[in-house]
């Protein structure tokens, strides 16, 4: 299996990611292995042909160097390093349609289930990441344990 994010730079151009877009834009679900995880909302997911770079919609996760950052990211980790995942683009039947872009950065936004069960839920039930009603809807807080964000990290 061969991984962009081995070759890929540290930023695409505007024209580098709307080629990817639209290269990819039919495929409304991204399914495969997590290769990499980044930190606690963002990771790759490979299949065969290429890897994807997702970043969780709905949710926000401490920085890498923040306080809070090493653990939300070891514990995105844990849970899903080396599994298969299926992610579902914004706009393709999320909770975040509406409320956020299908892309940021060099990365798909993106619902993403482990077994199905709903990673994002995982990651804020723990504490390791807060639910961002503004993209989410509240739908991540309606426990009344979960973790809002009130600011970004």
């Amino acid at each position: 299996m061969i991984c962009r994010w081995q070759k890929q730079p540290r930023g695409l151009t505007l024209a580098a990611l709307a080629l990817l877009v639209v290269s990819t834009a039919s495929a409304t679900e991204l399914s495969g292995s997590v290769d990499k995880v980044i930190d606690g909302d963002t990771f790759y997911v490979c299949d065969d042909a290429a890897c994807s770079k997702i970043r969780l919609c709905g949710i926000n996760a401490p920085e890498r160097g923040k306080p809070g950052g090493q653990e939300s990211t070891e514990f995105l980790k844990a849970l899903v390093l080396k599994k298969f995942v299926r992610c579902v683009q914004v706009g393709k039947g999320t909770l975040c349609d509406g409320r956020s872009r299908s892309t940021s950065h060099d990365r798909f936004v993106a619902q993403c289930f482990l077994n199905g069960t709903d990673i994002a839920a995982i990651l804020v039930k723990h504490g390791v990441a807060c639910d961002w009603v503004k993209f989410s809807g509240g739908a991540y807080s309606e426990d009344s344990e979960a973790k809002r964000c009130r600011m970004r990290f």
